[in-house]
């Protein structure tokens, strides 16, 4: 079996991360640039690592969720424990990995905009009671993160190599 093209990717952006937050200090406006950098390199190396996992199970794409590589795998026929674990921490909201999708969506909304929408339809603001509050990063909860994925990345390819 030919060598999997996003291992190196995986591995690249959890060091990249892991670099980002060893910077350390700065102005708040610098530890913050350095906090959302460290959120983008875990995403990153979160992303490879369901491509990696993809292409384990031949399931010719790049999932962009841990979701839809267990829906892949299953229109494939094949079961995966590691695609599996991942949809059980994305569906969990107090998991590590649902706090980093939902920073990783905060720094990609715009809060002007929404704003906006509302205006313009002249409507009452609603808030979303059921959705998960805005994550405060913080260097201890990036370094968990980072630790809980490198450690599950290593755990998964460990479990994989024993079949």
């Amino acid at each position: 079996m030919r060598a999997n093209p996003y291992t190196g990717s995986v591995a690249s952006a959890l060091r990249k991360s892991e670099l980002l937050l060893q910077a350390g200090g700065g102005a708040p406006l610098q530890r913050a640039a350095l906090q959302e950098a460290a959120v983008f390199q875990l995403w990153r190396a979160y992303r490879a690592f369901l491509a990696e996992l993809a292409f384990q199970l031949q399931l010719n794409a790049e999932p962009e969720s841990a979701q839809a590589l267990g829906e892949r795998a299953r229109a494939f026929g094949k079961t995966s424990s590691e695609a599996a674990e991942l949809e059980g921490l994305a569906a969990d909201p107090d998991s590590w990995l649902a706090g980093l999708q939902s920073s990783w969506v905060q720094l990609w909304s715009f809060s002007g905009e929404t704003d906006r929408k509302r205006e313009s339809a002249n409507l009452i603001p609603a808030q979303n009671l059921s959705a998960p509050g805005p994550v405060q990063l913080t260097d201890d909860l990036l370094r968990d993160w980072h630790s809980a994925l490198n450690e599950l990345v290593r755990r998964q390819r460990a479990q994989s190599e024993e079949w």
